[in-house]
């Protein structure tokens, strides 16, 4: 082998490729930099410690939700939304020390805070996942023109409808999606929450059923009951089929104590159950309850059955001035006769109490109904005198069966009756035909002045409205954009570099050739 000349000078590519890998070097660092957003002052944060196991929900029925409980946390029967933990801590006010001491730290200088290490969030408490009932969602209807709607065009608003001083406070806050508080003789509504709302009336419905049955029916007239009776779902008296009982017992028993098997009976005396929707329907239209359709003269979830807060104090109101009816929601307690079951067990009478638990607590509750079912949860209509005042209270949706917020209610109507102005009245039989809906407004066209419709004089980017149309902000350079350019530099300086080399080799080779 012949030796290397040492004197022989290196070629010339060896400094380009060797400038070529310094450059591309030199191109990363920079646009690693630039491709890198600058760390800001605050430290990283710590990861979070890992989460408890995952607690299995139960199975919700569809009127419920699930909520999640502490463990060792007792829940107990809701009232009142204030009576939540939530709603008692944002409604703390600060005392006269706070203040006082909040006072004088403002005027105090702040001192800068060092920053310190984050601390390790705390372990998440364990919890239990239960299902609770929830509000029912109102069947939807049609806008009705504000001066068409039935006792005032203020009881078409949603929400709280009130008009006070600001003297006189705001009605007490209930679980109810809908309520109706109204003097029942003058038929002025002090108060009202979306009263035209329309919801499932479970059993206050049976109200309406004796204020269509009970001009109708003998009380002293004796009906056959019927399989139809004895099978009855829900609340039940306990009738026999084949048995005999008068009509006074079955409406005792429909509105002291809710019975549906009552209700059936009475239905079937009445002409049929078809029969009395069909007079149920009739009778709420008169009386102006256009919100109102009979499914099933129990009040039972049934189809699209519903009524409205407002129209439930209208039913009320009249089946008040019927003194059979005042007699009978008034009464504590009941005898109801006994028959004999198909084995011919004789069974003996037996009394029946009344389940309205304002009767026993509210002095001078004169009535009215209760009610629920699973998917109207609890319905109400209550009755109260007081210094020659009679008020009616009327709630759809709630949550709590309690008693105290229709006492509020009460409460509130009273104290205020003669400082508020009334909302709206309600109206007397035969007065009020239904709402008309109102029009529904044509869409408004979403693009640009294009198309048939557009002059010579039309703008670009300026809507048919004559409105001008968004224009987008440029958007702001972001991390992914940085990350592209690094990417596209550097694919750029292995080509350069790739090339360099590749020509080297080239010259070199044919050197040697």
């Amino acid at each position: 082998m012949k030796p290397r000349d040492p004197a022989r000078r290196r070629p010339w590519t060896l400094t380009v490729a060797g400038a070529a890998l310094s450059a591309l070097g030199l191109g990363l660092a920079l646009t690693t930099t630039y491709a890198v957003p600058p760390a800001s002052g605050t430290p990283l944060p710590r990861a979070a410690p890992a989460a408890a196991a995952p607690v299995a929900a139960p199975t919700c029925a569809a009127w419920q939700t699930r909520q999640a409980v502490p463990v060792g946390v007792t829940l107990t029967p809701r009232v009142f939304p204030t009576d939540e933990p939530a709603a008692r801590t944002s409604s703390a006010r600060p005392s006269a020390t706070t203040s006082a001491t909040t006072s004088a730290s403002a005027q105090a200088p702040v001192p800068v805070p060092r920053p310190t290490v984050a601390a390790t969030p705390a372990k998440p408490p364990k919890v239990r996942v239960v299902c609770r009932n929830a509000p029912p969602t109102p069947f939807a209807h049609p806008a009705w023109k504000p001066e068409t709607v039935v006792g005032g065009s203020r009881l078409a608003e949603s929400g709280v409808v009130v008009d006070r001083p600001a003297s006189v406070p705001a009605p007490p806050e209930v679980y109810d999606v809908s309520y109706v508080v109204a003097d029942l003789d003058t038929g002025e509504v002090l108060a009202a929450k979306s009263p035209h709302a329309w919801l499932r009336p479970a059993s206050t419905l049976k109200t309406l059923t004796a204020l269509t049955l009970m001009p109708r029916l003998d009380p002293r007239r004796v009906v056959v009951a019927g399989q139809d009776a004895q099978d009855a779902a829900g609340s039940r008296v306990g009738i026999l089929a084949g048995n005999r009982y008068p009509v006074s017992s079955l409406f005792d028993a429909m509105l002291m104590f809710s019975a549906n098997d009552a209700v059936y009976a009475l239905a079937d005396a009445a002409g049929g159950y078809e029969a009395t929707v069909e007079l149920m329907n009739v009778k709420a239209r008169e009386v102006g309850a256009h919100d109102t359709l009979t499914v099933d003269p129990s009040g039972l979830d049934d189809g699209a059955q519903r009524s409205s807060a407002y129209d439930l104090a209208l039913i009320g109101r009249d089946a008040m001035r019927l003194p059979a009816f005042r007699a009978t929601i008034t009464k504590r307690d009941s005898v109801f006769p006994g028959g004999k079951d198909k084995r011919g067990k004789v069974w003996p009478a037996f009394h029946v109490y009344n389940i309205n638990e304002l009767l026993q607590h509210y002095p001078g509750a004169v009535g009215i109904k209760p009610g629920r079912t699973d998917r109207a949860q609890h319905t109400f209509m209550g009755a109260a005198t007081r210094g020659g005042r009679t008020l009616v209270v009327t709630q759809m949706g709630s949550i709590t069966g309690s008693w105290k917020p229709t006492a509020a209610l009460l409460d509130w109507g009273f104290a205020n009756a003669d400082r508020v102005t009334p909302v709206g009245r309600l109206v007397e039989p035969g007065e009020a035909a239904a709402p008309a809906a109102a029009p529904e407004l044509p869409e408004l066209p979403t693009g640009g002045a294009t198309g048939a419709g557009a002059g010579a004089g039309a703008l670009s980017g300026t809507s048919e409205t004559g409105t001008p149309s968004p224009v987008a902000a440029p958007a702001s350079e972001t991390a992914s954009d940085r990350t592209r350019s690094l990417v596209v530099l550097a694919a750029a300086g292995v080509v350069v570099t790739t090339g360099v080399v590749l020509l080297a080799i080239a010259r070199r080779r044919r050197r040697a050739a």
